[in-house]
């Protein structure tokens, strides 16, 4: 249960800093950030799943 509110913390406070720092005029920055950020995500998901599968 602490976990899934610590990550709902963080999810909505990554979307507020998101909104306050690219807002919503700047869409090709905002899109590029975003796209940095969700291949990191997926990055460290099949290095988690690699590291489980090798156990």
């Amino acid at each position: 249960m602490g976990y899934k509110i610590l990550g709902y913390a963080v999810w909505n406070g990554g979307k507020f800093y998101m909104k306050q720092r690219y807002g919503t005029a700047s869409g090709a920055k905002r899109l590029a950030a975003l796209g940095i950020v969700g291949a990191a995500v997926v990055a460290l998901a099949v290095k988690g799943a690699h590291r489980d599968a090798s156990s």
